[in-house]
């Protein structure tokens, strides 16, 4: 990690005045965004506001999803630790759409695992 952050400073590193500029927009609470000559854009914002995205971020997608009834029936069912292959069998459907209905429950709560997924829905009275 450091190595990444030295070769950021490296390139957008330039005279004195544009680091001035740079830091008092941050410290006036505006972000500034410095370009590398090769067109790189590096965007500094004041560490509170940093902060803020971050905890979004981490948020995205929960707030206020809403599933389709069948992605909480498959949903149900995975989180009832059944294999997508018997999910499938049972619902009458192929394990493709099984796949690509998790897949987007996995979206709309912005995670990657479908057991998260499900634990995320169950804590919102998406499923039992």
């Amino acid at each position: 990690m450091e190595r990444s952050s030295a070769a950021t400073v490296d390139a957008v590193r330039g005279p004195e005045d544009r680091w001035d500029g740079a830091l008092r927009a941050v410290a006036g609470e505006r972000r500034a965004v410095l370009v590398d000559a090769a067109g790189h854009r590096f965007v500094l914002v004041p560490e509170d506001r940093l902060r803020a995205l971050e905890a979004a971020e981490r948020g995205a997608g929960r707030a206020g999803v809403s599933l389709t009834a069948r992605e909480r029936e498959v949903l149900q069912m995975v989180a009832e630790a059944c294999p997508g292959a018997l999910v499938a069998e049972r619902l009458g459907l192929a394990p493709n759409t099984v796949a690509q209905h998790l897949a987007s429950v996995r979206r709309k709560y912005g995670v990657r695992s479908s057991a998260t997924a499900a634990a995320l829905a169950r804590r919102d009275g998406l499923i039992p």
